[in-house]
């Protein structure tokens, strides 16, 4: 039977010096800020545009709870217009027709003969 081999190890002939690792990290470190600071960007759009559709959802809601009571305010601002105007009606008929109750129905007449003085 034949013995497994192991591979060799080969040394990197390439180092990086400290140098190069301290730009990457910084590099990297930038990256990720930016990733961070877009991802914190467009959660930030998330959340106003829920807020705003949230808002426009309660607006719509409390404009359909108030048609009612808007319906029945202008309805009882109708009627109550409509009641002062028979009001005003009647108390013209009554003053016409006191009028006409004071006046005399005998009528007068005047002779169409002149005097002569």
């Amino acid at each position: 039977m034949a013995k497994k081999r192991r591979a060799k190890r080969v040394a990197p002939t390439t180092r990086q010096s400290d140098g190069d690792d301290v730009q990457n990290m910084s590099e990297r470190a930038v990256e990720s800020m930016t990733e961070i600071a877009a991802a914190s960007g467009a959660q930030a759009m998330r959340v106003a545009a829920a807020f705003a559709r949230g808002m426009a959802k309660g607006v719509a809601s409390a404009a359909r709870q108030m048609r009612r009571p808007v319906r029945q305010t202008a309805a009882a601002a109708r009627d109550a217009a409509g009641r002062i105007g028979d009001v005003a009606a009647e108390g013209i008929d009554t003053v016409a027709d006191a009028g006409r109750a004071a006046t005399p129905r005998t009528s007068r007449r005047t002779s169409t003969k002149r005097r002569s003085a």
